[in-house]
């Protein structure tokens, strides 16, 4: 009897996860009709009894953001799939932590951006820090994968594609990839430098040739 009661109260919670996962897939977009690269992201969402740790709402934000900032490069984003993550996973602390994410089953490839949303991230490299977002490659892996945590800010999203796409971090006043704390120009007036762009636009070319990126 406990054994039965264990085992419904599972499929209730596996239900109950699938009904916010299912959620976040209208909140989201297609591509806009007039943007001639259009990639899939798949979303991997962290989620538990009490939900997803990000809002449908906020995922939604951020990749309309991103939409927007890649819009100049004629690049747009939407969404290939979504699934849930254990709680486990919620808080990335360590490198093998952050390895994992990207190893489980069904997670690489596909022609698609991979988007790891999660409660919190902590700075791999430097203890006791923390961080709003992170792009990264696997051992001997020429791709990047991200991870985005619940913490974020709404541009977080936006500049780890930009290092998908092959950006570094940046000095230009006027960009995104810029971490630098700064008050001018205000954030609504920052994107992509016109240099970034073309980088873009050759890592895109790239990337598909390679098979990494799926252009739709």
């Amino acid at each position: 009897m406990m054994l039965r009661a264990l085992a419904m109260i599972a499929v209730l919670h596996g239900a109950a996860r699938a009904d916010v996962i299912a959620d976040i897939t209208p909140a989201i977009s297609a591509c806009d009709a007039q943007r001639n690269h259009c990639f899939g992201l798949q979303l991997h969402v962290v989620s538990g009894e009490s939900g997803t740790v990000a809002s449908a709402a906020w995922i939604a934000a951020q990749v309309a953001l991103a939409n927007k900032h890649f819009a100049a490069s004629d690049i747009a984003f939407e969404l290939a799939g979504v699934d849930a993550l254990p709680e486990t996973q919620s808080h990335v602390v360590t490198r093998a932590d952050r390895n994992t994410l990207a190893k489980g089953k069904g997670r690489l490839g596909g022609g698609v951006v991979h988007v790891h949303v999660v409660g919190a991230l902590d700075d791999v490299d430097v203890p006791g820090e923390v961080r709003n977002g992170v792009a990264w490659r696997l051992p001997k892996d020429t791709r990047k994968y991200v991870i985005l945590a619940a913490t974020a800010l709404p541009l977080t999203l936006a500049h780890e594609l930009g290092h998908v796409f092959g950006l570094p971090h940046s000095t230009y006043a006027d960009s995104i990839m810029n971490k630098t704390p700064r008050t001018e120009p205000p954030v609504d007036q920052r994107s992509f430098a016109k240099a970034e762009r073309q980088k873009i636009e050759a890592t895109r070319k790239r990337l598909v040739r390679t098979k990494f990126l799926t252009a739709r």
